[in-house]
């Protein structure tokens, strides 16, 4: 099992830091071509594809690659080729917890679905 988590942890690792350094092909590799997302960013409700993201993401101030970014993987838990993560993580001049589900085929993981919450921006009730 800690091989499954290494794998997930490595998938994480280049779903972060495709986002943060503005690396498509790192995306692409972590997130499945029918992935889906939805949260709400900035005050505006997103449910969009991985495309639609990757695509949102042209418009970001990127980091340099390897530049320093704080992120954490809280908990991963894994039922066979199933497994779900909590990831914090600091970009876009805001906090972010993720949910990301995550699915092994064809021996490799690729996140499925990620729900996100902005903290900077969230809704004040």
């Amino acid at each position: 099992m800690s091989s499954e988590r290494e794998s997930i942890g490595t998938l994480i690792t280049d779903y972060l830091e495709g986002m943060i350094y503005g690396q498509t092909d790192r995306l692409n590799r972590a997130m499945h071509p029918l992935c889906m997302q939805a949260g709400h960013f900035g005050g505006q409700y997103e449910f969009c594809n991985r495309y639609a993201f990757i695509e949102s993401l042209q418009s970001a101030v990127m980091e340099a690659p390897g530049t320093p970014y704080k992120a954490q993987i809280v908990t991963i838990d894994i039922t066979g080729d199933v497994a779900v993560a909590k990831v914090t993580d600091d970009c876009f001049g805001t906090s972010f917890t993720d949910y990301l589900t995550l699915i092994k085929h064809d021996g490799k993981w690729q996140i499925v679905m990620k729900a996100f919450f902005d903290h900077a921006n969230a809704a004040k009730d």
